[in-house]
C-alpha cells in the first residue's frame, strides 16, 4: 500500500511540474520585430518561438515605450494582418489577453499559415502627458 501511494505521490508532483512549466511561456531574448510610431513610442515584439515559423500557434509579448524609455501602460492595442500580395488575413485573430507587467502586453493566438510577405497593422490607443489621448497605427513589414 505505501508503495502504491509513494507511487501515485510521485506520479502526481510530475503531472504538477510538467503542467507548470507549460504554463510559463519562454520568450525570446531579442525582439524579433520592432517599430517606432511618428510620435516617438517603441513597440518590440517578442515570440516564445524564434525565429519565427509555419504553422503554429505561439504567443507574442509586446513592449512599448516612450521617447525617454518608460513604459506605456494601459494602452488599448488592435492588431489585424496579412498577405497583401495574396489579399488575406492572418489564420488566427490575436488577442491582447493581459498586461503582464508595466508596458508589457501579452498577445495570444499568432500563427502563420504560409511563407511570403506578411504586414502587421497595429493600432495603438494610449494617454500621453502632452496630448492627452493618441491614437497611433504602426505598419511593420516582414518576410516569413
Amino acid at each position: 500500500m505505501q508503495i502504491l501511494l509513494k507511487r501515485a505521490t510521485q506520479h502526481f508532483l510530475l503531472l504538477l511540474l510538467l503542467s507548470g512549466q507549460q504554463s510559463f511561456a519562454e520568450f525570446s531574448e531579442q525582439s524579433v520585430l520592432s517599430a517606432n510610431t511618428p510620435k516617438g513610442i517603441s513597440i518590440d515584439i517578442f515570440s516564445e518561438i524564434a525565429p519565427l515559423d509555419i504553422n503554429r500557434i505561439h504567443s507574442w509579448q509586446l513592449r512599448l515605450t516612450d521617447m525617454q524609455g518608460s513604459p506605456v501602460s494601459n494602452a488599448q492595442i488592435e492588431l489585424v494582418g496579412g498577405m497583401p500580395e495574396h489579399d488575406h488575413g492572418l489564420p488566427t485573430q490575436p488577442q491582447i489577453t493581459a498586461e503582464t507587467e508595466a508596458g508589457i502586453y501579452l498577445l495570444e493566438g499568432v500563427r502563420f499559415h504560409m511563407p511570403g510577405n506578411w504586414q502587421l497593422d497595429i493600432k495603438l490607443s494610449y494617454e500621453s502627458d502632452s496630448a492627452g489621448l493618441t491614437t497611433e497605427t504602426i505598419k511593420i513589414e516582414f518576410q516569413l
